[in-house]
């Protein structure tokens, strides 16, 4: 048995319809380094979390699990009911915008956006989601070419074209000057106000804070209520 990990806890007490993060004594163990040490957490279906920590405190680590990207190793967890063990079912309610965007840099900007749609069996208006995000001039650029707020900017588009049941931002304001930090708050209240769950991992609390007014911070392993 891992160091430190304990087994399993029970899970069927909880309500999955009403929660879009359910986590029961979690742990994640990468190499020989405890991540996440017996995480216990509810998130109800469209509310806004803003999840703080120092640097290495894991925030990007939860949200990658949150995502089905990594699985725990002891302990259960349900993103939209679903177990995080069904890595299919979970992708397909949940959006992860990483903090470098996750784009494709030899494709357009266009391209990954229709990509992307197409990835998800999606229909969207791609040119209207690049004028939204004011990259209409940018649609046939290679994504390699752009400045880092201009992949930022492509990438919140990307996550407003989606628009999964459960989005998770990794440092949504980083690379941004003051314009493009209204822009990318407009752009997740807009997610919020059609229902979506947010949990936002950021280094400026007072901005996320504002569309994800519930704060969480991971330290030592432990989430609690900041």
């Amino acid at each position: 048995m891992d160091e430190g990990i304990g087994a399993a806890a029970p899970f069927a007490h909880v309500p999955p319809s009403i929660h879009a993060v359910q986590l029961r004594d979690l742990w994640l163990r990468l190499g020989r380094e405890v991540i996440l040490r017996g995480v216990t957490l509810d998130v109800p279906t469209g509310e806004g979390v803003t999840l703080l920590g120092e640097n290495g405190a894991g925030k990007t680590t939860l949200l990658r699990l949150l995502s089905s990207g990594l699985r725990p190793t002891r302990g259960e967890g349900r993103v939209m009911g679903f177990d995080l063990r069904d890595g299919r079912a979970v992708r397909d309610h949940v959006h992860l915008m990483p903090v470098d965007g996750g784009l494709y840099p030899d494709l357009t900007g266009a391209e990954n956006l229709e990509f992307a749609l197409k990835m998800h069996g999606q229909r969207g208006d791609v040119v209207r989601a690049l004028r939204r995000v004011g990259l209409e001039r940018a649609a046939t650029r290679r994504v390699r070419f752009l400045s880092a707020g201009m992949r930022k900017r492509l990438a919140l588009a990307r996550a407003h074209l989606l628009a999964r049941p459960l989005t998770l931002v990794d440092e949504p304001f980083a690379n941004l000057d003051d314009a493009g930090r209204a822009l990318t708050l407009d752009l997740l209240e807009d997610l919020t106000a059609g229902g979506v769950t947010l949990v936002i991992a950021a280094h400026e609390p007072h901005l996320a804070r504002r569309v994800a007014s519930r704060a969480l911070r991971l330290a030592g392993g432990q989430v609690k209520e900041a």
